[in-house]
């Protein structure tokens, strides 16, 4: 069975592992991001399950992309919601000087 891991590191950084490879295949700052490329990775060279590894050595198996979208589009979706988040925390923090 193949599979795609996400591993947090000791600090705030979470990494995408194809078990093929042996550095991380993309490293990224949230859960989420890096679920998100696990699963456009899983999409790409056809891997069974995602499996997510939380800072308490539990692992999760990530649920299926819902079907009609990929996973493409929804990191790219995640992506542009980080964006909006984050213009909108810069503004709210301009509004209180």
């Amino acid at each position: 069975m193949t599979e795609v891991h996400v591993i947090p590191d000791e600090q705030t950084t979470w990494r995408v592992y194809d078990p093929d490879a042996r550095a991380p295949v993309s490293e990224h700052v949230s859960a989420t991001e890096a679920e998100l490329a696990a699963r456009a990775l899983a999409q790409d060279r056809g891997a069974e399950r995602v499996v997510l590894h939380d800072r308490y050595n539990r692992t999760h198996d990530v649920a299926p992309t819902p079907a009609g979208v990929s996973a493409r589009q929804q990191r790219s979706r995640a992506r542009r919601l980080g964006l909006v988040r984050e213009r909108a925390h810069q503004l709210a923090h301009f509004r209180t000087r």
